[in-house]
């Protein structure tokens, strides 16, 4: 009996030890730009992680969820510009903007170029296995206008991310905007707020200014207990299973709190995916 007991701690020990190891000793923190002028957050970000694979020079939603695909994702910040239907990149110095090959809500949400990408598209690489999202995992885009309905769909972009990840993202309402940056800090204002999504739940409203160094070090050192990750196995996509986009169901107005629903009168979309001169955010 004495011997059984033991071989049962040991089990269970081991099993502890290498869930660890599987969740944290192989899974990325993963810091992404979207456009050359934003690109050097990145590097002021990537000083205060360890281990972190980062890539600043991404333009198109094709080489963003080429990003993605490898080893389980913990953490992805992703600095962009933003749209309620996308996040893209531009390069002012050459007046592009990557506006209709961005990383976008869906095909009904707006024009889709032939190197953009939809959230179809990411769901159906999470099924195929070449995008994985761990347990627990997070999600930060710093980018404007991610976190309210598509004027189109009535979808949110970041909640829809959510609910395909499994993930809980961080995104603000309207226009996104750096209050300090620096090689000590980075905080975040917005002109409405920073929400933060739940895959299939009410959305909960974090106010007006992110500190994001903050945040991470927070959700890091919270990730470190095992007993502390949710394992959302009702709520993430599972093999052979897919939800089409469209059947999205966002949360009833009163239940965000105070999230309405609005439109964005001063998002300007770029035509024909020419730059406008806008400050950057």
């Amino acid at each position: 009996m004495q011997a059984k007991k033991l071989l049962c701690s040991f089990i269970i020990l081991l099993f502890v030890v290498l869930t660890k190891t599987s969740l944290y000793g192989q899974n990325r923190i993963l810091i992404t730009a979207m456009g050359e002028d934003v690109g050097y957050r990145v590097g002021l970000l990537n000083q205060y992680l360890d281990s972190t694979e980062w890539k600043r020079k991404i333009s198109t939603g094709k080489e963003l969820l080429n990003t993605l695909k490898g080893k389980p994702i913990q953490l992805w910040v992703n600095f962009s510009h933003g749209h309620h239907s996308r996040v893209f990149g531009k390069i002012p110095e050459r007046k592009i903007s990557f506006f209709s090959n961005g990383f976008v809500l869906s095909a009904n949400a707006g024009k889709v170029g032939e190197e953009g990408r939809t959230l179809e598209d990411l769901q159906n690489e999470i099924i195929a296995g070449n995008i994985q999202f761990a347990p627990g995992s997070m999600i930060i885009l710093g980018a404007c206008a991610v976190a309210v309905p598509n004027e189109e769909t009535g979808i949110i972009f970041s909640q829809e991310l959510a609910n395909i990840t499994g993930a809980r993202v961080i995104a603000g309402e309207h226009k996104t905007e750096p209050l300090t940056e620096n090689n000590k800090k980075m905080v975040f204002t917005n002109i409405k707020n920073f929400i933060e999504f739940r895959p299939f739940q009410s959305p909960i409203i974090l106010g007006n200014q992110l500190d994001l160094v903050a945040t991470i070090n927070t959700y890091l050192e919270n990730a470190e207990s095992v007993d502390e990750i949710v394992v959302q196995t009702n709520e993430v996509i599972i093999e052979g299973e897919k939800r089409a986009i469209q059947d999205t169901e966002i949360p009833d107005p009163e239940e965000v709190f105070e999230v309405q629903r609005r439109l964005i009168n001063d998002t300007q979309v770029p035509e024909d995916d020419e730059l406008l001169t806008q400050n950057r955010r």
